[in-house]
């Protein structure tokens, strides 16, 4: 019998991505999506956001809601949007949609509040705060997770963060946050696939997709590459995965 290895390791990774992250690096496998204007404008000069993408943009992200292990978003969108992050999909009850966990991070427990929407009990919520933050206010609205602090002293520590969800069998993120939580999780190279919605829509000024992700000079840009492109209503939807050896390389 002639046995042959190695068929289709590329397409096979792909199917098992997630799984695959976890095993191979001990987290969970993190999917950025973001809504923009073709500017690269997720909200105008004065904040407001709703709604830079389309209803059939709008409905795909519930879609990878659904697919997720767990939802993340940051102070920042929770104080701005009070979302409420559960997965809805046209056609199908509620028992019939897998529910992600909603983790907001919260480094000062400062954002979250009770009647915040997040904690409509619609699905599990976890809450990140820092191991020095004051959040007797949060006693019995949700479980804490504490966690240090990053190295700046901006935010929550990106890895410890993912280590605590592996160890709660999370093993996919949707990351929905800001810019700054992007630019962190970016900056700790714990960013595995990119999906961006692109408006046909021009705003000229207001906050950019992505913060501070540690890149000073060209030459430290994260190149990405393109595996996928779609029209969704008037919007573009680009999928990308940052250039590193392929998870069927590692070990």
């Amino acid at each position: 019998v002639d046995v042959e290895g190695g068929l289709l390791a590329d397409e096979a990774a792909a199917g098992n991505e997630a799984w695959l992250t976890s095993v191979l690096r001990g987290r969970p496998f993190v999917l950025w999506k973001y809504a923009a204007s073709l500017d690269g404008r997720i909200a105008a000069a004065d904040g407001t956001s709703r709604w830079i993408s389309s209803p059939e943009s709008r409905a795909d992200v519930h879609r990878l809601r659904a697919a997720a292990d767990a939802v993340i978003v940051g102070s920042g969108t929770a104080r701005a949007d009070d979302p409420q992050l559960g997965a809805r999909i046209s056609g199908l009850s509620d028992d019939e949609i897998s529910q992600p966990l909603r983790v907001v991070v919260d480094s000062g427990a400062t954002a979250v509040k009770a009647g915040a929407r997040v904690l409509d009990g619609t699905a599990p919520t976890l809450i990140a705060v820092a191991e020095d933050a004051d959040a007797t206010h949060l006693d019995g609205l949700a479980p804490l997770l504490r966690l240090p602090r990053a190295a700046d002293r901006r935010g929550l520590h990106i890895p410890a963060l993912l280590q605590a969800l592996h160890q709660r069998d999370v093993r996919s993120v949707l990351l929905e946050g800001g810019p700054t939580l992007a630019g962190a999780f970016l900056a700790a190279q714990a960013v595995d696939k990119v999906v961006g919605y692109l408006a046909p829509v021009l705003l000229g000024a207001g906050p950019a997709a992505v913060g501070d992700a540690g890149i000073t000079t060209i030459a430290q840009a994260l190149r990405l590459d393109v595996t996928d492109t779609a029209r969704l209503g008037p919007d573009l939807r680009i999928t990308a995965t940052p250039l590193r050896p392929a998870l069927h390389e590692e070990n």
